[in-house]
C-alpha cells in the first residue's frame, strides 16, 4: 500500500476551472496534477488539483490574479 502524503487539494465547481488551474500552475512552474476529488471532500465536478502544501499562497495568488474560481483549498493526506 502506498504511504499517504500531506497535499494541498483545490476543489472546483466545474472541470474547466480545474483544467485552467492545471495550465496556469504549469505555466508558472508549480508542480501538481489533476486528481479525482478525495472522498472526504466534495467537489461539484469530481476533479481536484493536488500540489505541495508549501505552494498554497502562490497558487491562491495565481488563481485570484487569473480570476479562476475554486471551491476551496484543503491540506489533506492523500
Amino acid at each position: 500500500m502506498l504511504k499517504k502524503k500531506l497535499k494541498l487539494i483545490v476543489t472546483f465547481h466545474t472541470s474547466s476551472e480545474a483544467m485552467a488551474t492545471e495550465k496556469a500552475c504549469k505555466d508558472e512552474g508549480i508542480i501538481g496534477q489533476l486528481i479525482s476529488a478525495p472522498r472526504e471532500l466534495t467537489a461539484d465536478c469530481g476533479i481536484s488539483y493536488a500540489a505541495e502544501v508549501g505552494d498554497k499562497d502562490r497558487i491562491e495568488e495565481l488563481l485570484n490574479s487569473k480570476k479562476i474560481e475554486y471551491d476551496r483549498m484543503v491540506e489533506i493526506e492523500v
